[in-house]
């Protein structure tokens, strides 16, 4: 969906605890030219060099966010867990390699292709998922680092004047209606918990307390819709090898990686997390970074 349609949209449901339907795929449509477009737009205009992608002149600010920015392997899916597209199944130009076979949920109109561009932005363009339900009847996420080019003051400046300046996240394709809040707060009533120290909602209570600087807006995020799975779906796709399944710890989920005007100030999500991971990311990392760190080497 195209950023004047975000910020147009007249009424949105804030998603909370009841996901109970998140196996829902039929509101995927003609929106998803739209999404892909959009972000594909957002993504050029913001594939610099990435500034702050080395550990040289880093502030103390900065290194302490590193050190406490950590990330491990999880062993099966769940709420909280993050979908980190694995460049084995995700650039491969062989259809019968790619599980994920309908790469437009993504905002993908074919599989990435690393030779062809900057690390970063290839990168930037393969998937990360933050779970938000996962069961029976299917599973629903949100993307992360997607940029409608909306910010929080358009959608409604009665509810989100003190976010107002903050960027509304482009979730996926389905559910154009529903807005996620995701927080690092703890005890906020009607919020839901998707694993320690990341939540769900709330957004209702919290306001309050963001208007007089009690919790900042800073540890807060909104996404536009999400990204949905049918019954089954995702466990197939994990099984056949297209997602790393990835615990993080919530700064690392909920930094900003982008300044006010879309440019890069730190690698991608894609890029930080399999950084985190150590040992089991790397093997991925390297097939989109390799020849990078090979010419500065």
């Amino acid at each position: 969906v195209c950023a004047r349609r975000a910020a147009a949209a007249p009424r949105m449901q804030l998603m909370g605890d009841d996901a109970e339907d998140a196996g829902r795929p039929g509101d995927e449509d003609a929106g998803v030219a739209d999404f892909r477009a959009q972000l594909m737009r957002q993504m050029m205009g913001s594939s610099g060099s990435g500034a702050g992608s080395t550990e040289s002149g880093l502030s103390d600010r900065e290194r302490l966010m590193r050190s406490v920015e950590t990330a491990s392997l999880a062993e099966s899916p769940a709420s909280g867990i993050l979908l980190v597209a694995d460049p084995a199944r995700f650039c491969s130009r062989n259809p019968f390699a790619r599980p994920v076979k309908d790469l437009s949920r993504f905002g993908l109109d074919g599989p990435v292709a690393p030779d062809e561009m900057p690390p970063d932005l290839a990168a930037q363009m393969l998937p990360v998922v933050l779970l938000l339900d996962h069961g029976p009847k299917g599973s629903f996420g949100v993307l992360l680092e997607r940029r409608t080019g909306a910010l929080m003051g358009d959608i409604d400046i009665d509810s989100y004047g003190c976010v107002a300046i903050a960027p509304l996240w482009l979730g996926g394709s389905s559910r154009q209606n529903s807005l996620s809040v995701i927080h690092s707060c703890n005890g906020i009533d009607g919020s839901k918990q998707l694993r320690d120290g990341l939540h769900l909602g709330g957004w209702e209570a919290a306001r309050p307390r963001v208007a007089d600087s009690s919790l900042a807006a800073s540890r807060f995020k909104f996404y536009l819709g999400g990204t949905l799975w049918g019954p089954g779906q995702l466990d197939s796709e994990i099984k056949a090898g297209a997602w790393i399944q990835v615990e993080a710890s919530p700064e690392l989920v909920l930094k900003e990686r982008l300044d006010g005007s879309g440019s890069r100030r730190a690698k991608p999500v894609w890029a930080e997390l399999l950084q985190a991971l150590g040992e089991p990311g790397e093997k991925a990392y390297d097939k989109i970074y390799k020849r990078e760190d090979a010419s500065e080497s």
